[in-house]
């Protein structure tokens, strides 16, 4: 007998695609080692992220109904508004180019070939919050390593600051704590410094609250312990909050270590805390290894530093005005020219919310001729002069980005792109430029 319609059974389901070692771009540890479950053109499931990088991959980053190009936040076709982003960009007399840290580092490139010939100012991201890590490294230099190095010869660990367990998830089991290392058997020892009880105070050894006020004193008398400086007991308690017993038991771990491992994040405090961290770790290689790192930022924050780096000679706040790459920071900065009402037309690659602008650079970057470019840029700044929808680094566009050591890093998109990526929106839009000129 033959089955009823309602029994019949329909065409099989399209099996589920497995996409292996992709990179996640949701916290500043950029696992490369995600196992990506694809079903009708949907991303499912996330083999090894954390719950920042599940949502981050589970979430839904198609276009939906928004068009890929506004004028205005009227859809128009492409050319057009490829042709009109062309048009403000050439005229404009003192453009800045901000974002840049949610997107690849190919992008990043065509951007910075881009603000070249319009002799644009270039800001990655939150640079202005970034500027004192870049200019006390600047200062007195860095103690650095790979974090694969780290992994397999740190026995001291150090976070100063910081709380990965909440911020960087897998940061203890990857790369700092919990794995076996080719030097490194046993337990490490893990020491935190931050001014209250943190969920990774619950995974140290050690802990030693430091006021944020403090950091610099605390970081200061450490470094003369290390160096064997005498100390008067009663001075040191009240610059830095810690008796002395405290801080000389926390100098004979850090010198006892066979190798150290130095962690601290971006809100490290100002130009001052970091040269006194870098100089700490400079001062503890007289007896040991010893290495400091930032925890870095999601997304490809270090790769749009070093880009600009390898481009003008500078990280940050670089002019190309005079026709050659010049850097002021609080000058020529991005920050500095909005707040300052200089600029005449902003160009936005990527999330404009995470350039960490003030009030008032924002004010006067909300009343300008802008160009935004990224994922559902249409829906998201419809006051924009231009807005440009682009795919979405790590799930439908290509390219690389750059871990806080330095290490180059592939993206492997599960999904196909349904529009053009940021860097082919860049080039469209120089290549119009090119065309005029």
């Amino acid at each position: 007998m033959s089955p009823t319609p309602s029994t019949r059974p329909g065409p099989a389901p399209p099996p589920r695609l497995l996409v292996e070692n992709a990179t996640c771009v949701a916290c500043g540890c950029l696992c490369d080692d995600i196992a990506l479950g694809v079903e009708q053109g949907r991303i499912v499931e996330a083999r090894h992220a954390c719950a920042i990088g599940r949502r981050w991959f589970l979430a839904d980053h198609g276009p939906g109904d928004a068009p890929p190009a506004a004028i205005e936040g009227r859809p128009v076709e492409p050319a057009e508004a490829v042709a009109r982003a062309a048009e403000i960009l050439r005229a404009a007399r003192a453009p800045v180019v901000l974002g840049l840290t949610a997107t690849t580092t190919e992008a990043v490139g065509q951007a910075l070939a881009l603000a070249d010939r319009i002799g644009a100012v270039v800001d990655p991201g939150a640079a202005e919050a970034a500027n004192a890590r870049l200019l006390a490294f600047q200062r007195v230099g860095r103690v650095s390593a790979t974090l694969g190095e780290v992994k397999n010869r740190a026995d001291v660990v150090v976070f100063w600051g910081v709380d990965p367990v909440a911020t960087h998830p897998r940061h203890l089991e990857r790369y700092s704590v919990e794995p076996i290392g080719r030097f490194v058997s046993g337990r490490r020892l893990v020491i935190v410094a931050d001014a209250e009880r943190t969920a990774t105070v619950d995974r140290a050894d050690l802990f030693i609250q430091v006021a944020p006020e403090a950091r610099f004193e605390t970081l200061w008398a450490l470094r003369a312990l290390v160096r064997g400086v005498a100390l008067d007991p009663a001075r040191t308690r009240r610059a830095t909050g810690l008796d002395i017993e405290t801080l000389t038991n926390l100098a004979d771990h850090l010198k006892s270590a066979r190798y150290g491992a130095f962690f601290h994040g971006e809100e490290a405090g100002g130009q001052a805390d970091v040269e006194a961290a870098l100089s700490l770790v400079r001062d503890l290689n007289r007896f040991t290894r010893f290495v400091i790192l930032p925890m870095g930022a999601a997304g490809n924050a270090a790769g749009a530093e070093a880009i600009l780096t390898w481009q003008s000679g500078f990280p940050a706040s670089v002019s190309w005005e005079r026709g050659f790459p010049t850097s002021l920071p609080g000058e020529t900065s991005v920050e500095a020219r909005l707040a300052r009402g200089e600029a005449d037309a902003a160009l936005i690659v990527g999330d404009p919310d995470a350039t960490g602008l003030s009030e008032a650079a924002r004010l006067h970057l909300s009343e300008l001729p802008r160009i935004a470019i990224g994922p559902r840029a249409t829906g998201r700044d419809r006051g924009a002069a231009v807005a440009l929808v682009s795919a979405t680094y790590s799930i439908d566009a290509p390219g690389t980005v750059m871990r806080v050591d330095g290490v180059t890093l592939p993206l492997r998109p599960p999904l196909a792109a349904t529009v053009p990526t940021d860097r082919e929106w860049l080039r469209a839009i120089l290549d119009r430029i090119l065309l005029e000129d």
